[in-house]
């Protein structure tokens, strides 16, 4: 049986920069577009690794704001390099503002099956604080441009979080979506990184944020809103219809391998991590790449994490094979007893009432 994998192909261009983002994303000049394109195909013919593609996804950055070609020929070449699965989940990231009706559908004739759309909110004057480049009634159309060009598999994000936010506003939001009927809903808690503007801000006090317990009970209402609607919370921070899942991000979640192509991108392959660098000029040279082998330790560390974050939890018989006997420890006897875990058929779940505070109980269950 050949190994199966995942593929993820990172987009670093935006049309502007968002207050709150620190990921690697930049607006360029046009010719840092084509060199970035032409490293990015060359990267990708030389992997040399065999085995099934089981999802692909084009992430960002806005994937959205170039050439609809330039994304559907990175496509083409990975469709004629490797193998790809029969049932291949293949997503793509948009910004409502640059997901026009032609651009969905050749992203849909190219063989693209998922959308996910960076909506935040679909209140203007936060979309505007934010840095976004949309508006609410943007949102909303290129959900129906994704319709319209054949897509099914639709997803949206929102922030929690945001200044003066309420959970009308966070509910009414949503619903919008839902009967737009949308599959997929991320719901991601607003992060205040040092890198950013939004830092700054916070820090000079130009903006008061809610507290951190007033941000745990929005998410907590959100989550019960959205089980309502037939959305089951299946991570932390995601939530889709039957048979909606990402299979992509379960991949993740899952310690499956998984290739990245592009800057900044992360692989896991044959027991090692490998991270390309976040700098042009050293992606472009091959420079600066890190790879970091994944020891019983770290595996064990990850896979406890990772299972604890969603619905699918962690094999008990999995870590004690890497050497770690977790039942033995005070902190598992103590979890299990208080119902803050609860173990199934040789598995481990977190009790969802502790979703918000699951790092510290991770913490203390970790080797």
């Amino acid at each position: 049986m050949k190994t199966k994998f995942s593929i993820y192909v990172h987009i670093p261009f935006c049309e502007s920069k968002c207050i709150y983002c620190d990921f690697a994303s930049f607006v360029c000049a046009k010719e840092i577009k084509e060199k970035y394109f032409k490293a990015l195909k060359n990267e990708i013919n030389d992997f040399s690794k065999e085995g099934v593609v089981s999802s692909i996804y084009f992430g960002g950055g806005t994937p959205s704001c170039v050439n609809a070609k330039k994304i559907t020929d990175i496509l083409k070449l990975i469709k004629k390099k490797f193998v790809i699965s029969e049932n291949c989940e293949i997503t793509i990231e948009c910004n409502p503002n640059s997901a026009s009706f032609f651009k969905l559908s050749a992203y849909r004739r190219a063989g693209f099956n998922r959308v996910s759309f960076g909506v935040q909110s679909l209140k203007n004057e936060a979309l505007k604080f934010l840095g976004r480049a949309h508006t609410a009634s943007q949102a909303i159309r290129a959900v129906l441009n994704a319709q319209k060009a054949g897509f099914k598999n639709i997803s949206v994000d929102f922030l929690i979080g945001l200044q003066n936010q309420k959970i009308e506003d966070l509910t009414d939001e949503a619903l919008t979506m839902i009967n737009l009927n949308v599959s997929h809903i991320s719901a991601y808690m607003l992060q205040v990184e040092e890198r950013t503007p939004l830092y700054k801000m916070v820090k000079l006090n130009q903006i008061k944020l809610p507290k951190e317990d007033d941000v745990i009970g929005l998410y907590n209402d959100f989550s019960k809103f959205l089980k309502k609607h037939k959305f089951e919370r299946y991570e932390i921070s995601n939530f889709a219809k039957k048979n909606f899942y990402s299979k992509h991000n379960i991949n993740y979640w899952k310690m499956g391998e998984y290739a990245g192509f592009g800057l900044s991108a992360h692989s896991f392959l044959d027991g090692y991590r490998i991270s390309n660098s976040d700098n042009f000029a050293d992606y472009f040279n091959g420079k600066n790449r890190e790879k970091e082998f994944i020891d019983n330790k770290k595996r064990i560390e990850e896979i406890i994490m990772l299972g604890l974050r969603c619905k699918f939890g962690f094999s008990l018989l999995e870590i004690k094979n890497l050497g770690f006997d977790i039942t033995k420890t005070p902190s598992y006897k103590n979890f299990l007893n208080n119902k803050i875990i609860k173990e199934k058929r040789g598995r481990v779940y977190l009790n969802q009432k502790y979703i918000c505070v699951s790092n510290s109980i991770i913490c203390e269950l970790l080797p």
